[in-house]
Formats: structure tokens, C-alpha cells, sequence
């Protein structure tokens, strides 16, 4: 029988859901073709979404007999609508003999930034590398200290296989850290599984690690003590063959992350008490009811291996600054902060950059508190949202986008490098993702003195508080909800049953439903909670601030996007846009530039990497000025870019282009603003088409007719949208139904060659070719052009 082996994944996917995700890329194998290979898959709630690739071989170093490992995983996420591959590859050099590795590298790619490690065993030392670090951390092996590589464990081979151990405890140096960290492990019985089509008689294992508080469920081949399959916190990971590579899907972990809770508070910043009921499994540190008991934070309940079930009650107190530490501080000789103003994996207090930036954001204040609140203004002032995001601090200040440990991570470093301490707290926070949710989160707690710890959000712009929507869990948790449930909650404005749902004159303009144009989607505004928010379809409500000096309302959750009113000459609301913020790095132009390229616009011509779209967006010069192409592509034309203080715009008003500049003065990003016109009114397409589904055509058109004449203003009678409807009915072979809708369309829009041409496809598809052809006739003469109605009329012709 052929020797199966499993990668260690149930550590690895646990470390992907914690807040300290780290990349880097492969080793070189010196093994070549005499490596054996092996295929394992993993499932996160039970969708294949990724596999590992494991390697061994035995070779010859310095005269020396070494085995070689090799561990490479891919895993493919979905998170809040964006895909993060995250890729894992391990390297040991190991001792044959013992079965204890001396080397190890690591390399683990999240899309994001580029973070690798490396521990060598000494004599009795382990020196752990970080990145391009030169001095490594260094830590004690004593003799009863363990060693698992990705792929073998002796000592589980020795007590449990070879011995009849029913319960043990070790030390395991750990990879990632290049700690000494405790494990226990517990046998629980023994099975006959079925896997890669081999039967294998195996003994169950329960794993603890008490280092991290989290347990797990292991299978190891009765034989020879290779691990076959893990279950860990919804996770399944198993042996298979070489196919599960073309098999896996993305995984989609918000439902892994977010806990529906079906109540929306849209102004959810302003939330300055919460009592929720809670069921969470975490992972990444040991949980206790009393670590969950702090300032501001009280729970009730049960935590038992780290499952944690009972009630939270929040009241986070809002610190004034009094009695701050002055700034800069001196905490260096206090113990219990020490490593709170050092750097980290992650957090690269020391960079140079980092530093310089702090000096200069910081400089002036005065006091520790005005520092670390103006360090967090910057962050979220500067720093976009993006999933995986920067990753670490020296990463997400160069690439200026991230995730909440991102930003998290960046203002930790900079109070760091100016002395004040500060560390991530992570847990969970409410918003109004789903319609009201609890989703995974991380912020900061800054150290004020005598005040203690105080926490600030600069991912939300809460700069100088958190709101009562935010719970922690720890230092280095996850957060894997069960069940949430929010029993109550206040606002600053007091009881939400107290809050007056009058709406102010100032706002009642712009109360209603608007159109996306461009998307065929639905915005709604509404009042809720003493603001303006919009509910955007299938995402989220986002409170939004009142008009700034330009008109624009930002939500208060983000700048990345931005709202405008419009009214018309009778000073009614007619029309809406949403401008959506999308930053495209430039990268590095082969070709040089055309010496006919003017000196003040050269610094902008080049190739920028939307990657997203998985497209190249090149700046031209055209025309004695910018040009670039529309990336949503509603034209094929370049787009000819006019400048106003620093805002460059197309004719057509798709765009508002920006550059952003390094210290150097080099164009480093494209910001684009992609405008989308929303008219306000819903279409009638949309009101007709449940009723035409429900009751008939007749019923549906008579309600159109209704609606219009009516003529309230909450509609729109649309042609665009009209059409569409036709199409959805066609393809749901509702052929007479669609016949009406187009038929009605070209009553409305009689000089449109597009409705005759809908309308000719739609008799086409019911066999009438008299009254299709007529229909493509007519849209030709209107539109000589319409080639689409030319090859329609060719076919038509080849028919008879």
C-alpha cells in the first residue's frame, strides 16, 4: 500500500481567519523528479474551496542526509463581494533520523503584502527571521520541546501509535511565531475511513492548543501515524487525489465572518449602549469569562473552549483627553507595555517611513491623546477600504488601501514609533451589512495613562471613541458566529422608541427612490435615526453626513463613495448621482513617451493596473491633453480629460480622474470617480412586471397606464427599461406577453429604432416572419445603421 500523507490545515486555516495573514513566495526544491507527491482538499462549510500539494523527498546536502518537505495550499475566498486567493508554502529540511526539522521557511500569499519567515535550529536555539530582518528572535529548545513539520509527528507516532497513550501534553515550537507554545492531545477513539479510494484504520485524536484556545479533531493512519483528515471550526480537510485542483469553487466567507441579526440601524456610529446575545466559537488566544469583562464591556454567560454563549452588555465611556500622558510619552521601562511600543510581525514600528510619517502627523500636539487621535484621522482619512487590503503597516501605507486589521495595524505602528503604546483589539462589530449583522472586526486601544486603554476605530472614522456596536474578544481572535441577537440598544439621540420619525423639512426633498441607470438598481433614501441614509439594494443601509461645501454627502462610514442632488428649474429633486471611488495603481511603462507629450502633462501618461477587472487602463495624450478609456465601457471612444484644481473630467460626466504623488513627486495612482446618473423615481417596468408574472398582461398594463396617470413624479416611464422588461418575459417564453410589452414601448418611443428591432425578435421568436420582418423594416429606416436589423432581415429572407 502507498504511504498517504496530510498537510497540517487545520492550523493553517485557522491562522487564515485570524487577523494576521502573511505572504511570500515558493522555494526553490532541490528533490527534482525523486519527490513523491501528495493532494489533499479543504472545505470551509463544506464547499470545496481549496487543496494542498504535499512533497517530500530524501537527498544529500554537505555530505549529509537530509528530508525534504514541502507544503503548498491554495484557498479561494469570497469576502464582501471581493475574491482573496490566499496561498501557503511551507519548506523543512529535517533530520531523518530524529524527524526533528532544523529549517523551516514560510511564505504565505494573501494578495496583499509580500511577509516570509524563516527559523533555524542551532544547538539549543531557535532563530526566527521576519521578512528581510537581520536579527532574528531568538528562543530556548529544551529537551521536551517538540517539533511537527506541515507533514510528520513523532511524538504523536511515538506515544500514541508506537505507545498507548491516552492523554499527553507538549511544547511544539510554533512556525509562525517562533514561540514555544502548549498542545494537548486526547484520544477519543478509532475509525475505518474511506478516502482517495483506500480504506484506512485510524485512531481519533482531540488536539488543544492552549496557546491559541482552540481544538480540533485529527485522524491519524493506525500504521504509520500520518494525519488523514481534519475537522476544525466548520473545516474539513482530507486526503483525495490530483483532480480536486480543477474542482475547487470561492467560498463564500461572509457567512463564516458576518451574523445576520435583521435589525437595521443606520446611523449605527452614534449607538452608545447594546445588550446582545451571543454564541461564538473563536480562535487565536485562550478566551475567559473573565477576559471578556473590561471597561465598558460587561458579559454574563459560559466560555468553554473557547466557545462563548451568554449576554454582552456595551456601553463604551467616551474619553475627553483628561490627564493624558504628555507627548511625547516615556514608557519605555514599563514592563506590561513594552511590547506594545516595539514592532511586530506586521507592525513595522521601526521602518523608517513609518516613523518619519508619525513625526510629521503627530508634531505640534499637545498631549499623548491628540496624537494618537490625529494618527488616527490620517488613517482613516488616507487609507481606502479593500479586501485583503495592505496587510501590514508599511504595506498599507504604500499601497493606501486595506481592511479594518490594515488600518488597524498602520495607526498601531504609527503611535509606536512615537512612543505611545498601542495593540489591536478584535471581535466583532454591528453594521448594517445583511440588513443589520455582526461581522469580524478589528480596531485599536491606544494606552492614556492613568486613563488606561482607550479605543479608537479609524477604519469607521471614529477617531477618538468606538460606539456601543463593537465587541471584543481579544488581542489575535477570530470571530465565528453561531448566533447573535441584539436585545436592545440606544443612540446618542436616546431610546430608538423615543426617536421622533418626523422628517425635517430640509430633508424631505430628497426622500425616495432612484434609479441606477447604468446598473438597473434601486436606491432608496430615507430618514432614519435624525440623518439621511441610503438603503443600497441586497448590501447595506449607510447613514449619511449632511452636504458638505460641494454638495457632496458622504456616508459616515466611508469616503469611498459620495452622493449628490440635483433639482430641476422648478427647484423639485429631480435626479441623483452616486460617485464611486476606485484607486488604480500605475505601473511600470516600457514604452518611452512621445517627445510631443508637454512637460506639465508627461507625469500622468502611462499604464494603471485595475486589477480588479483584471484590465490595463492607459492615460493617452490626445488632442493637446489627457485621454483615457471608459472602464466601465459605456463607449468605445477614449475620453478626452479637461483640468479644474486638480480634478480632470470628460464632456460626458462619467468621470472625475485625480493622481496621487509620492514625496518624489511621482504619479503613483489614478483615482477614478465612476458617476452613475439615478433620476429619482422607480421604474414602472419594475411595478408591472410581479403583476404581469401574477395576474396577466392585461392586469399589468393597466396598472402602466394607472401609474401614469397618476403622474406623481414617483415613476419613470423609460424605454431602456420597458425593453428589458420585454426581454426578461421572452426568456421566460412568456412570447404573447413580451409582444405587448414591446408593442406598447413603440407606442411611447415611436421614433426609437431599438423597439421596432426588439419587437421584430420577439415575432420572430413566435413564428410570425410577416410582422418580423415589418418590425426590422422600420428600425432600419429609422436607423441605418442598426446592423443587428440587417442580419435579422437576411435570415428572415433565407428562410422562405
Amino acid at each position: 500500500m502507498k504511504t498517504f500523507r496530510l498537510i497540517r490545515l487545520f492550523t493553517i486555516v485557522l491562522f487564515m481567519i485570524t487577523a494576521n495573514q502573511i505572504t511570500a513566495q515558493q522555494q526553490a526544491n532541490p528533490c527534482g523528479d525523486t519527490e513523491k507527491e501528495y493532494y489533499s482538499a479543504v472545505k470551509i462549510n463544506d464547499v470545496l474551496c481549496g487543496y494542498s500539494i504535499d512533497k517530500e523527498c530524501l537527498t544529500m546536502e554537505n555530505g549529509k542526509e537530509v528530508l525534504y518537505q514541502t507544503s503548498n495550499v491554495l484557498a479561494k475566498l469570497s469576502v464582501l463581494g471581493s475574491g482573496v486567493d490566499i496561498s501557503f508554502n511551507f519548506a523543512y529540511k529535517i533530520d531523518p533520523v530524529t524527524q526533528h526539522w532544523y529549517i523551516n521557511n514560510t511564505e504565505i500569499n494573501n494578495g496583499g503584502a509580500n511577509i516570509s519567515s524563516m527559523t533555524e535550529i542551532i544547538g539549543d536555539t531557535a532563530f526566527f527571521y521576519e521578512n528581510d530582518k537581520r536579527t532574528p528572535k531568538k528562543t530556548f529548545i529544551t529537551q521536551d520541546v517538540e517539533f511537527e513539520s506541515t507533514l510528520s509527528f513523532p511524538h504523536i507516532v511515538r506515544d500514541f501509535i508506537q505507545g498507548t497513550s491516552d492523554e499527553e501534553s507538549y511544547k511544539v515550537l510554533d512556525i509562525l511565531s517562533g514561540d514555544i507554545i502548549e498542545k494537548k492531545y486526547r484520544r477519543t477513539g478509532e475509525e475505518e475511513i474511506v478516502l482517495n479510494n483506500t480504506t484506512f484504520h485510524t485512531i481519533i485524536l482531540e488536539e488543544s492548543d492552549l496557546s491559541k484556545g482552540t481544538n480540533a479533531k485529527l485522524w491519524f493512519d493506525a500504521g504509520n501515524g500520518y494525519p488523514l483528515q481534519v475537522m476544525v471550526a466548520g473545516r474539513h480537510i482530507y486526503l483525495t487525489d490530483k483532480s480536486v485542483i480543477g474542482r475547487i469553487t470561492k467560498v463564500d466567507f461572509d457567512n463564516v465572518i458576518f451574523a445576520r441579526v435583521d435589525k437595521i440601524i443606520p446611523g449605527f456610529q452614534d449607538l452608545t449602549y447594546m445588550k446582545v446575545q451571543a454564541k461564538i466559537e473563536s480562535a487565536g488566544e485562550p478566551i475567559t469569562v473573565e477576559s471578556l469583562n473590561r471597561p465598558g464591556q460587561t458579559f454574563t454567560g459560559t466560555v468553554e473552549n473557547n466557545l462563548i454563549e451568554g449576554i454582552f452588555e456595551l456601553e463604551p465611556l467616551r474619553y475627553d483627553g483628561s490627564n493624558a500622558p504628555p507627548f511625547p510619552p516615556d514608557f519605555s521601562n514599563v514592563e506590561d507595555l513594552k511590547k506594545y511600543v516595539e514592532p511586530e510581525r506586521l507592525i513595522e514600528s521601526d521602518d523608517p517611513v513609518l516613523i518619519d510619517e508619525a513625526r510629521k502627523i503627530t508634531e505640534g500636539s499637545k498631549d499623548s491623546w491628540e496624537a494618537a487621535t490625529r494618527s488616527s484621522k490620517w488613517v482613516s482619512e488616507n487609507i481606502r477600504g479593500a479586501v485583503p487590503g495592505g496587510t501590514s503597516a508599511i504595506n498599507t501605507y504604500k499601497t493606501r488601501e486595506g481592511e479594518c486589521g490594515s488600518h488597524s495595524r498602520l495607526l498601531a505602528a504609527f503611535c509606536r514609533a512615537v512612543g505611545i503604546p498601542a495593540r489591536l483589539s478584535i471581535g466583532c462589530m454591528y453594521s448594517t451589512n445583511y440588513k443589520g449583522s455582526f461581522g469580524q472586526h478589528a480596531w485599536n486601544e491606544v494606552f492614556m495613562g492613568e486613563a488606561g486603554w482607550i479605543s479608537v476605530d479609524a477604519t469607521i472614522f471614529e477617531n477618538d471613541y468606538i460606539d456601543a456596536g463593537h465587541i471584543r474578544l481579544g488581542e489575535r481572535t477570530s470571530f465565528q458566529p453561531e448566533k447573535m441577537e441584539i436585545l436592545e440598544y440606544r443612540t446618542s439621540n436616546g431610546d430608538p422608541a423615543d426617536i421622533s420619525s418626523a422628517i425635517p423639512d430640509a430633508y424631505a426633498p430628497y426622500i425616495g427612490k432612484y434609479t441606477n441607470l447604468f446598473k438597473n438598481n434601486i436606491f432608496t433614501i430615507l430618514y432614519q435615526d435624525n440623518s439621511l441614509a441610503v438603503d443600497i439594494p441586497n448590501q447595506m443601509i449607510l447613514a449619511l453626513n449632511d452636504a458638505d461645501e460641494d454638495g457632496k454627502l458622504y456616508p459616515k462610514l466611508t469616503r469611498q463613495i459620495y452622493f449628490k442632488f440635483y433639482e430641476n428649474s422648478a427647484g423639485a429633486v429631480e435626479k441623483m448621482t452616486l460617485t464611486q471611488m476606485v484607486a488604480i495603481p500605475r505601473i511600470e511603462d516600457e514604452e518611452p513617451l512621445s517627445p510631443e507629450v508637454p512637460a506639465s502633462l508627461s507625469p500622468y501618461i502611462g499604464t494603471y493596473d485595475l486589477s480588479q477587472a483584471q484590465m490595463k487602463v492607459k492615460v493617452m495624450y490626445m488632442d493637446g491633453t489627457l485621454a483615457i478609456p471608459d472602464i466601465l465601457g459605456r463607449t468605445a471612444e477614449q475620453l478626452l480629460l479637461t483640468e479644474k484644481k486638480g480634478i480632470w473630467t470628460d464632456a460626458n460626466g462619467i468621470y472625475e480622474i485625480t493622481f496621487e504623488q509620492n514625496e518624489n513627486g511621482d504619479v503613483t495612482r489614478l483615482i477614478a470617480g465612476i458617476i452613475f446618473p439615478c433620476p429619482k423615481g422607480e421604474p414602472a417596468a419594475k411595478v408591472i412586471e410581479p403583476i404581469i408574472l401574477e395576474s396577466g398582461i392585461d392586469a399589468g398594463l393597466e396598472k402602466y397606464e394607472e401609474l401614469k396617470m397618476a403622474g406623481s413624479g414617483e415613476y419613470l416611464f423609460m424605454e431602456t427599461m420597458m425593453n428589458a422588461l420585454g426581454y426578461r418575459l421572452l426568456s421566460q417564453d412568456k412570447v404573447a406577453e413580451a409582444i405587448e410589452v414591446f408593442k406598447l414601448n413603440a407606442e411611447e418611443h415611436p421614433d426609437s429604432f431599438n423597439v421596432y428591432d426588439s419587437m421584430g425578435e420577439a415575432y420572430m421568436k413566435n413564428g410570425d416572419k410577416k410582422l418580423a420582418k415589418k418590425n426590422y423594416k422600420k428600425s432600419i429606416k429609422i436607423n441605418p445603421d442598426n446592423e443587428n436589423g440587417k442580419v435579422m432581415l437576411e435570415k428572415l429572407k433565407s428562410k422562405n
